[in-house]
């Protein structure tokens, strides 16, 4: 039981340090227009959370299997960077 538990926990560490890496890129990117350009997507984020009852990381699962998502490295790392910033804003 030990294992897995450690286990777990190593894969949401890593979890975890993909998000800020992602948001990270993303800041580094648009610099400037960061905020601005966040915003559509922790507006998704948050209308996903409200209409599902959902956390942060379940509405980003829900948003995951869409075509949008799915078809859109851009949009990945948008989302993933409103749930860091939704999470802990910068």
């Amino acid at each position: 039981m030990e294992m897995k538990m450690e286990n777990d926990f190593e894969k949401q560490i890593k979890l975890a340090a993909k998000l800020y890496e992602f948001r990270d890129i993303a800041k580094r990117f648009f610099k400037d227009d960061y905020k601005e350009r966040l915003q559509p997507y922790t507006h998704i984020l948050k209308e996903v959370m409200k209409a599902n009852n959902l956390e942060e990381l379940p509405a980003l699962l829900k948003i995951s299997k869409t075509e949008h998502y799915q078809g859109n490295p851009m949009a990945q790392m948008m989302y993933m960077a409103a749930v860091v910033e939704l999470i802990e804003p910068s």
